[in-house]
């Protein structure tokens, strides 16, 4: 069985974590509409919102080490 490069382990890892985090937007951005209580929607948006700039962050990092 042929050992991954730690550029391979490397971009899986960054893959994973943006596809991850792309899952915990989506749930967020689903409860904070799904939700009636104010303080519970406000907070699922905020933590949607965390997400993105995570997203956002990881794309850019993603970006400089040429992963796709």
């Amino acid at each position: 069985m042929a050992k991954l490069s730690q550029m391979d382990i490397q971009n899986n890892a960054f893959k994973r974590a943006y596809d991850r985090e792309e899952l915990l937007r989506a749930k967020f951005a689903y409860l904070a509409k799904q939700v009636q209580d104010k303080r519970l929607k406000k907070l699922f948006k905020t933590l949607e919102i965390t997400a993105q700039r995570h997203l956002a962050e990881l794309k850019q990092e993603m970006q400089k080490l040429d992963i796709r």
